[in-house]
């Protein structure tokens, strides 16, 4: 029988984690053991290769129970480089317990010699279940650091490529922005020369007086089609050019002598 080869690792993101490493390991309680970047690619090909995704319980009970509640499962397995990573879908219990710290690590469970159980096949190395837990096995990877946006990665989890990419991107956008707003003061700027114009203009031809500038200007700054078709309904103011003591009732034309309507004779 195969002897399961439990190895805690720190949680460093919350839906991405360092599930396995290259190296040497001489002090694990079920005996030395290794592993090479082919036995992370036999990890790998084996995950890919079941048809159910991997649990992370709590302490291993799926080890010394038979079974446990899932607090995440693993979805896929992917490489960074030499190392080994599993995307996780974190259940909210298992969320809760990172983020109170009550739970740090996350302990992988390998299989060197896993019989398949259609062929009974020995297909090599497997990975087994995870468990949340806080007694680490390999110290050298991180801790969990959990949030509830499960989609989300993480910058401090990026590589510097990938961080270059991502600050490129930000510039971008954030160049974009600017330039979106200085069209739309742009834009405004031209609204509000616009809607003077045409108020100069209807002032200009006796439309409206001087007064009513203001008044008018901002109700073409707020509506600029009702101020066109307020403009559009006046008409010309026709100021009189003669005097203004004139009587054309006066059948005779003549001036009324404003001095004798005041009753005052000379």
């Amino acid at each position: 029988m195969s002897k399961y080869i439990v190895c805690n690792l720190p949680i460093n993101q919350n839906n991405e984690i360092r599930i396995a490493v290259i190296g040497d390991w001489q002090g694990h309680h079920n005996g030395a053991f290794s592993l090479s970047k082919d036995d992370l690619e036999q990890i790998k090909t084996n995950f890919d290769n079941a048809k159910v995704d991997v649990v992370i319980d709590l302490d291993h009970k799926t080890i010394y129970e038979g079974t446990g509640e899932a607090y995440g499962w693993i979805k896929e397995l992917f490489f960074k480089e030499d190392e080994l990573w599993a995307k996780v879908e974190w259940l909210e219990s298992g969320l809760e317990l990172i983020k109170t710290k009550k739970y740090k690590y996350i302990s992988p469970v390998f299989l060197p010699n896993t019989i398949e159980q259609v062929t009974a096949q020995n297909i090599g190395w497997t990975l087994h279940s995870a468990a949340l837990t806080n007694r680490p096995f390999m110290e050298e990877l991180g801790e969990i650091k959990a949030n509830n946006k499960q989609n989300q990665k993480k910058e401090e989890s990026m590589t510097p490529e990938e961080q270059k990419e991502m600050d490129d991107l930000k510039a971008k956008v954030k160049e974009l922005e600017n330039k979106l707003k200085e069209q739309n003061e742009d834009l405004e700027k031209e609204k509000e020369k616009s809607v003077e114009t045409e108020v100069d203009n209807a002032i200009a031809l006796n439309k409206v007086s001087a007064a009513q500038k203001e008044t008018l200007i901002a109700l073409g700054k707020a509506n600029p089609d009702e101020l066109k078709k307020l403009l559009s309904t006046m008409t010309a103011i026709t100021v009189p050019n003669n005097d203004m003591y004139a009587n054309n009732n006066n059948q005779q034309n003549n001036k009324i002598d404003v001095l004798k309507l005041g009753g005052i004779n000379q």
